[in-house]
């Protein structure tokens, strides 16, 4: 074997190396895109869980604190409409302490009678 097809098959087997250097990376690359796609619905999958969780929990948190808000705004109608019941009905009391300070007790009948002597009005003419 003369040195020049000594040359020539290294040359040969370097190109087929060269080809399945080629091919290997060709398969290697289409790899790396098949575990991007992969991780990317892994990703996108995980990043929903992990949303759903938050969702859930401060839908959650909202539907405490707004059980809360109407609870205690349910109560402050019923004191309120309780009050009005009251006044209605001659029994407040709230009028007894208006603006912090004590008022004068109030008469237990609601209407007054003067009590005026005969003759007191035909003096003043």
């Amino acid at each position: 074997m003369s040195e020049l097809d000594r040359l020539q098959a290294a040359m040969a087997e370097c190109r087929e190396l060269i080809r399945e250097a080629h091919a290997a990376t060709k398969d290697l690359h289409a790899a790396v895109r098949e575990a991007k796609r992969e991780l990317r619905a892994l990703t996108e999958d995980e990043v929903a869980a992990q949303v759903r969780l938050e969702v859930s929990r401060q839908l959650e948190q909202l539907r405490e604190r707004t059980g809360a808000a109407i609870t205690e705004a349910t109560q402050k109608v019923i004191a309120e409409f309780d009050r009005f019941g009251e006044a209605l009905l001659g029994k407040e009391t709230y009028w007894q302490r208006a603006s912090g300070r004590r008022a004068v007790p109030r008469p237990d009948a609601d209407v007054i009678t003067l009590d005026v002597p005969p003759g007191a009005d035909e003096g003043r003419s």
